[in-house]
């Protein structure tokens, strides 16, 4: 682009830094009178979408408008810096345009504000979700939290934004408390908010809006909350008890189904006929992808346990399997975990049943209580990390720490005279 006979302004791509997914940072390469200056516009497109004789990403994706409208306004602002600096200077050089573009000079751009950023973010997650490169759950989320870090602004600032250089520490702690104490919300759950927001203004960091992020000196408190897990007894209990109305029997099934196999409750709505294959072993399997997305394939291959095969046997001629080709009859019902509670009390069971517990239980009473060892559980819980499920192995480790310590006390009662003993008494 020759914006006259002394600056001109080439768009292009830094080539030797494509990343895994194929996309190349873009610059604006600054010439004034043969004197070259670069500067990074902190975003990056895919290589074969790029036309350099035209200095854009070709396309009308949302992507590709967010990207060309940043690279006209960059442009358009390098014009301004070059005027301004033409009134008061004989010489203008093409370091002095980048120092004045880049804030170092007066003149400074207006600082990105931390909604700003956030709304940024939230155009590329729509667009990705968009092209099912992303779940639109993901999009919910960030949604929200915008509209927290928006509303906080306003009652602590009395302004819509706050531009990312008047960021301080004190930042997240405060925003943590109010969403605990003004808005209610959990403390994990407050701090998952701050971590996407910290997250936001990482990347401004990385796309030079802004020199470092205050908020990575707050450490995010997490509180392990209580999983209720069915013992041995309380799914026995639950197995041989009959509904009084099918609608919760078709749910006891479920969940019942769920608790032999570690499948989350989406996945397990999702199964087919074709998700049961028979493995090296002789043995029916069921294999499955985890329903998120990842960087990786998180696969489920689980083997058919007589109960969960007896359920699948159960419903073969089911009218609703029938008819949507699943294995079990489960419709997205926003009621299920109503029904579980129903099911629990009718069940004298006093735990919160939800979709979750039947993954927890399989992972704890079904298998790691059971010697199946924590990595062959993982596999089956299709987990990227055995780290993720650790947290099983400390739960099955809490239990057996209770159930001794009842243990001790019982035997106190029955055998005194060994259980008070104190150490080093034994040859008395």
């Amino acid at each position: 682009m020759k914006v006259n006979e002394e600056l001109s302004l080439l768009v292009m791509l830094e080539k030797s830094k494509i990343t895994k997914d194929g996309k190349a940072p873009i610059f604006i390469r600054l010439t004034i009178e043969g004197q070259r200056r670069e500067i990074s516009l902190g975003i990056k497109t895919i290589e074969k979408t790029w036309n350099q004789l035209a200095g854009r990403v070709e396309g009308n994706s949302q992507e590709a408008r967010l990207t060309n409208n940043i690279i006209d306004t960059a442009k358009i602002a390098i014009r301004r810096h070059y005027d301004a600096l033409k009134i008061n200077h004989v010489f203008v050089s093409a370091q002095m345009v980048k120092d004045a573009y880049k804030g170092v000079a007066a003149g400074r751009e207006k600082c990105k504000g931390l909604v700003e950023v956030l709304d940024i973010a939230i155009t590329k997650i729509k667009a990705k979700v968009e092209k099912e490169q992303r779940k639109r759950p993901t999009l919910v989320k960030w949604n929200t939290a915008r509209e927290k870090a928006a509303s906080f602004i306003q009652y602590a600032y009395k302004q819509g934004d706050l531009a990312l250089d008047k960021l301080t520490p004190a930042f997240a702690e405060e925003f943590v408390d109010y969403l605990m104490l003004e808005q209610n919300i959990q403390t994990n759950t407050a701090n998952k908010y701050l971590k996407m927001i910290r997250g936001a203004v990482t990347k401004a960091v990385d796309n030079g809006w802004v020199k470092n992020n205050p908020l990575n000196t707050y450490t995010c408190s997490y509180i392990e909350p209580e999983k209720d897990i069915l013992d041995d007894s309380e799914i026995l209990t639950l197995y041989h008890k009959k509904m009084p109305v099918e609608r919760l029997e078709d749910v006891k099934n479920a969940y019942l189904f769920m608790c032999f196999t570690g499948f989350a409750y989406k996945d397990a709505s999702l199964l087919t006929p074709d998700n049961i294959i028979t493995h090296f072993d002789g043995n029916r399997w069921l294999v499955k992808n985890r329903e998120k997305v990842t960087s990786t394939v998180c696969k489920e291959n689980v083997p058919l346990l007589p109960l969960a095969l007896e359920i699948i046997e159960k419903y073969k001629d089911d009218a609703y399997c029938k008819a949507h080709n699943r294995l079990l009859p489960i419709s997205s019902n926003q009621k299920y975990n109503a029904y579980l509670k129903e099911i629990a009390a009718i069940c004298g069971i006093n735990k919160d049943l939800t979709t979750h517990t039947a993954r927890h239980t399989f992972a704890t009473t079904v298998t790691l209580a059971n010697g199946v060892p924590l990595e062959t559980v993982s596999a089956m819980l299709g987990h990227k990390s055995i780290k993720t499920t650790q947290i099983y192995a400390k739960i099955v480790g809490a239990k057996v720490s209770a159930d001794m310590k009842q243990l001790q006390e019982r035997l106190i009662v029955k055998m005194p005279t060994i259980m008070l003993r104190k150490p080093g008494n034994g040859g008395e």
